[in-house]
């Protein structure tokens, strides 16, 4: 399988920890930029692949969320700039059920093969299309009510056992509660929004919802995984509802175990990536319509995605250049 993107995403993400003050790093996961998209066919990437994107597009400055393959921006009327490289993603294809490929770490399910793909940023060619529908709009951070009030529809279509009060935000699997400060304990709502969502994310792992339990992967570490799936999965549920992702509250004291996590264990991320997507899919199911429809119906429907790097019928596939010639 191409490890490519992710080990670079693993080592960008290792050095960043080591030279920033943890309670100012900002990792991939957050900000304001929507989740991003094949400009080709408005499929939305999923799973660790958002990440890399995200990554690449908090190193460049990229404001636009569409890419696209070269064979791709071309067919749009497209040119990639000479000498602009590609991002190295991962896409999936399934194969027969008699044919060799890989299966999800402990997942049954069709088998897959794996192959790498470069993509380019829309700030990356000459004479992209203009943006049109929800892609364009800005993320908020809640200062319009009815962000409020989306946010407070989806928490109740959960059916999440929600007890106000208290210093700190947590999730009790013993009671199958949520515990959250006041609303007025957070300075702002992105906050607010950013902390009962990563809640939310543990509440989806329950033995009778996800059944995510990480100690067999993970062992001593499942912890800090399971933070780091929490962190990761709340960033893909705010940026489908089109809010501004913010630190949780013990973001600081959560980035060494983090560090220490992907320096022994260099797939950990993808695992967390792959299991935060699936449980922003559960919980997707839950969002009114007009924040799920935004593009094609969510994040993530399961570990082994066909086809992600979004390739259409103008779009054969085969190697594609990394840099544009």
């Amino acid at each position: 399988m191409p490890t490519e993107p992710y080990a670079h995403l693993t080592a960008t993400i290792l050095a960043q920890l080591a030279t920033a003050d943890p309670a100012s790093w900002s990792p991939p996961w957050h900000g304001a930029d929507p989740l991003p998209v094949n400009a080709l066919t408005g499929r939305r990437y999923r799973g660790l692949n958002t990440l890399v994107l995200w990554a690449a597009a908090q190193a460049q400055d990229y404001t636009d969320p569409r890419w696209a393959t070269y064979r791709q921006w071309a067919a749009l009327g497209a040119q990639v700039r000479k000498a602009e490289r590609g991002t190295a993603i991962v896409f999936y294809k399934d194969l027969p059920a008699d044919a060799e490929g890989d299966a999800a770490p402990g997942q049954p399910g069709p088998r897959f093969v794996a192959r790498a793909s470069h993509v380019f940023n829309a700030a990356q060619v000459d004479g992209a299309p203009d943006r049109t529908g929800s892609a364009a709009g800005p993320m908020g951070d809640g200062l319009d009510p009815a962000d409020e009030q989306v946010l407070s529809t989806f928490l109740a279509t959960t059916g999440a056992r929600i007890i106000p009060g208290g210093k700190h935000a947590c999730y009790s699997t013993a009671s199958d509660t949520i515990r959250l400060p006041a609303r007025s304990a957070f300075p702002t709502f992105s906050g607010y929004a950013g902390t009962i969502i990563h809640e939310l994310v543990h509440w989806s792992g329950a033995a009778h919802r996800l059944a995510r339990d990480l100690t067999g992967r993970f062992g001593s570490r499942a912890y800090a995984a399971e933070e780091l799936v929490a962190e990761i999965g709340a960033a893909f549920v705010l940026a489908d509802i089109g809010l501004v992702r913010t630190p949780h509250p013990d973001h600081a004291a959560y980035c060494a175990a983090w560090a220490t996590l992907l320096r022994d264990d260099p797939r950990a991320l993808t695992t967390a990536a792959r299991l935060a997507a699936q449980a922003a899919g559960y919980l997707g199911a839950y969002m009114p319509p007009a924040a799920s429809d935004t593009a094609d119906g969510g994040t993530c429907p399961g570990p082994a995605e066909p086809d992600e790097a979004g390739r259409g019928a103008s779009d054969p596939g085969g190697a594609e250049p990394g840099i544009a010639a």
